[in-house]
């Protein structure tokens, strides 16, 4: 990766978290200075790999809660980009805490733009989520598409970023970019989410289970695509208050066809075997609450930004496996991307 033209300080909410890190790695692998904010909780989980960035370059680890206006203003002096990653995260957790889903996903997000006028940011990159399309009447899913509050983490989400055209409209210096994310997983992953799950019980020696019919599809994204994606919106003054889907077009699944992928790269000939549970029964999922067939169309990004995802499912695979520590579930229940 080439060193930047313009060198820039970016704050990172949510930083310790799995798009997070790997987009610190790389702000600093070109000569950017980063700010990296989240939970101490969260930071302590990873700090193994955060711990070796400041060899990097120059980085500072701030503790803090999206809910705290003094403290996102204060360690947000001096930078002239934000990128918005954090978020309560999580089926149940947001659907069995709505009101904090709310305050988080929408207060927090006000919070941060309000330290961002106050600091005089320039741009801010909002982290939305393909949840705000729900259950679409199409596949591949365009940027224009219908967007649906289907859930409360939706609905947070479709706020956050009516929150970001709000305040470019009143404050016209701090230009925004809504990036919607589609099924992005990687190593460090918990395994709540269903890949590093799947990924989790094949090196254990068990079958993966699959909730529901086995037949939902997605599009899965490694955070490596990911986080190109959003260093190409950086120094790309065309991304400027726009919305993009960042998310791999190619690498399309139904669950079932996903946890038969993770047996066949890692524990091909084993007699492992795809679960198919038929129902929601025991999980945090529930038959209303599920999307059955959603993917992107990642076409503006490629055009606009140049932006087209490339890791195949099975180098993912290969990557989750490799990692040396497993992580359960988050560390508390304000956890971040």
């Amino acid at each position: 990766m080439n060193k930047i033209s313009e060198k820039r300080r970016v704050f990172i909410t949510g930083g310790a978290g799995l798009i997070g890190r790997e987009m610190t790695r790389k702000l600093l692998d070109v000569g950017h200075e980063v700010v990296c904010f989240d939970l101490g909780e969260q930071l302590a989980s990873h700090w193994t790999f955060l711990s070796q960035l400041p060899e990097k370059g120059q980085i500072s680890f701030e503790q803090g809660t999206l809910l705290d206006r003094v403290a996102l203003q204060r360690h947000m002096t001096g930078c002239n980009v934000v990128i918005h990653l954090a978020a309560m995260l999580g089926v149940r957790r947001t659907e069995e805490n709505r009101l904090g889903c709310l305050e988080v996903n929408v207060t927090g997000t006000d919070n941060v733009l309000n330290a961002a006028v106050f600091n005089r940011v320039s741009h801010i990159v909002i982290a939305s989520s393909s949840e705000v399309y729900g259950e679409p009447s199409h596949n591949p899913i365009t940027e224009s598409a219908e967007t649906k509050g289907k859930t409360v983490y939706s609905v947070s989400k479709m706020a956050a970023e009516e929150l970001a055209r709000g305040y470019t409209q009143l404050y016209p210096d701090l230009a925004h970019t809504v990036v919607r994310f589609f099924n992005t997983y990687g190593e460090g992953q918990i395994v709540q989410f269903v890949l590093a799950r799947f990924v989790h019980a094949v090196l254990k020696g068990q079958n993966p289970v699959v909730f529901g019919d086995g037949q939902q599809t997605r599009g899965y994204c490694h955070v490596d695509d990911t986080t190109d994606g959003l260093m190409t919106i950086l120094d790309n003054p065309v991304a400027r208050n726009k919305v993009y889907n960042l998310g791999n077009s190619k690498e399309v699944f139904t669950l079932f066809d996903l946890a038969q992928k993770v047996i066949d790269t890692l524990a091909p000939d084993t007699g492992l075997e795809v679960e198919v549970l038929g129902t929601f029964n025991g999980t945090d999922r529930l038959p209303e609450r599920e999307i059955h067939h959603r993917y992107c169309d990642s076409s503006l990004a490629k055009k606009e930004l140049g932006f087209e995802a490339s890791i195949t499912i099975e180098d993912g695979i290969r990557r989750i496996a490799a990692q040396k520590k497993v992580h359960m579930d988050w560390p508390d229940r304000y956890g971040s991307k």
